[in-house]
This record gives structure tokens, sequence and C-alpha cells, in this order.
């Protein structure tokens, strides 16, 4: 019985002997997948909140996954939506919501004077604004400075992207209250560089639009975009050109508004018009191409 047992147990180590090397009764490996991917991303840039609400810029204010179907909105990934800004005072400035003053009047040919001397916050007239004396003519006259508003937010991406805007909370008072979405002109441009210094922005941009249409210049009012989500920019090719940071590699979305009378071929205002509020919201999304 003892001699049995040792014969197996002979027998079973020479099994193992044989098996290690050989090899073809035991094996072991490692697996080692390296993969690496970069999601296409669309970083969005303004301010954290309206001026007067105590809101700064620049702010990363969505972080974008293009990973919806084609044609739906994108993955935003920072909860918070943030405000478009302007730059001024040589710094980005986060835009105000404009309910407690009005926009800043322009001096029309005036034959001297009539400069603007502007407060924070930006772009707005209230008491703590001032212009200086102006002489005046036959010519002069007074304008809303709408079309001058450099209202916009900035855009990086390693992708091309699309852009949707709806118009909604429609305000109207006073002169103003028969107005609707349709009195309200609306343009849309790229700008690739702007700002300067240390905020200069764009440096090592291309132009979105290339590959794509563009802007979509055809919504040029805003109830052309208050009954959904509608296409503003159509999009071709990434915003980042070299390698550089995210304010080097994002371009400019500049929006201008300016009040179109009712029936009034121009888009200026005039003093025969009144005074009151016209406004809306404009919720700049981004989608996947």
């Amino acid at each position: 019985m003892v001699d049995i047992k040792n014969n197996l147990c002979l027998l079973v180590r020479g099994s193992a002997l044989i098996g290690l090397l050989t090899g073809s009764l035991a094996s072991a490996g490692s697996v080692d997948r390296p993969f690496l991917r970069a999601s296409a991303i669309v970083v969005v840039m303004g301010g954290n909140d309206f001026s007067e609400d105590g809101g700064t810029a620049p702010f990363a204010i969505d972080f974008n996954l293009l990973n919806s179907a084609s044609g739906t909105a994108a993955n935003d990934i920072i909860g918070a939506d943030g405000v478009a800004m302007n730059f001024n005072t040589g710094q980005w400035n986060a835009i105000s919501n404009g309910t407690d003053s009005g926009y800043e009047y322009d001096i029309v040919d005036p034959t001297s004077g009539g400069a603007f001397i502007s407060a924070g916050p930006h772009q707005t007239l209230d008491a703590n604004d001032a212009y200086t004396e102006f002489g005046l003519d036959d010519d002069t006259t007074i304008d809303l400075r709408t079309g001058n508003r450099a209202s916009q937010f900035l855009v990086a991406s390693n992708a091309p992207f699309d852009i949707y805007a709806q118009a909604s909370d429609l305000v109207a008072t006073g002169d103003f209250s028969t107005y609707d979405y349709s009195n309200i002109r609306y343009t849309l441009r790229v700008r690739v560089t702007g700002g300067s210094g240390i905020w200069r922005h764009g440096v090592r941009a291309q132009n979105p639009s290339t590959g794509g249409s563009g802007i979509v210049t055809a919504v040029n009012r805003l109830n052309l975009m208050s009954a959904g989500p509608t296409k503003v920019f159509d999009g071709g090719r990434r915003t980042a050109r070299n390698r550089g940071t995210l304010l080097q590699q994002a371009v400019g979305f500049r929006s201008s508004y300016r009040l179109r009378g009712a029936g009034a071929a121009v888009n200026n205002y005039d003093l025969s018009m009144g005074a009151g509020a016209l406004g809306a919201t404009v919720t700049y999304t981004v989608y996947t191409p």
C-alpha cells in the first residue's frame, strides 16, 4: 500500500514536470490592450451670470459631448447655464439682462462732442453713465446703439458642430407693447480673433464655417426662431487650428439686435417711436452635426 502510494506520487510529479517542459498541459498569459480615444467635444465660454448679479467672464459654461444622434442637442456635462459677454475696458464682461436699464444711445452726426462714457454694467444706459455736450445741425439725430452691442460667446472644439437658437420670454411694454418677435432683427457673425493681451482669443483658431454652410443668414428676425430650436450655424470643421490653450483655439459668435418699427424698412430707432421695452431670451445650444 505504501509503495503504491509512493508510485502514484512519483507519477504525478513526473506528469507535472513534463507539462512544464512541453507546455501541453498548462499555460498562462497577460493581455494588455492600449486604447486611446479622444471624444468629440465643444467647450462654450461666457459669463457665469448677469453682471448685475455678480457674474464675471470668461468662464467655461458648457462642456458638450458630440455623442448624441445627428441633429440633436449635444450632451452638456456642465449643469449650469451661462450668459453672453462683451469685451470692453480691456476685459470680458458678463452681459446685463437689460431689465433695469435701456440701451445706450448713439449721437448721430453731431458737429462736435457727443462722446459716451460708460460705467458698468456696460452696454446699458443708467445714471452711472455720461455723455459729453455736443453740437448739432439739421443732420444730428439720436439712435439706439443696438447694432453695436458686442454680445458674444466663445467656442473651442476639436470637431465640427452646429448651433441652434430659440427665442422665448417676449417682453413688450410702453410704446412697444404692440410689437412682437418680428420687430427684433437679428444678426449672427463668426469672429475668429478678438480681445487683446491675455484676453485675446483665436490666435490659434480657424473659422469653423469652412466645410459647412456657416451662418444661416435667412434667420434674421427672432420670430423665425421662436417656434423651437432653429439652426443658426452649420459647422464644417473644428475651431482648433494649432496646439494652444482654450482661448487661443476659441472663436467668437457675435450677435446683434435692432429694433424694427412696425412696417419700417430700416432698422434705425427714431424718437417718434416713443419709449418702452422690447426684449426676449435667446438660448443657444450646441448640436451634433
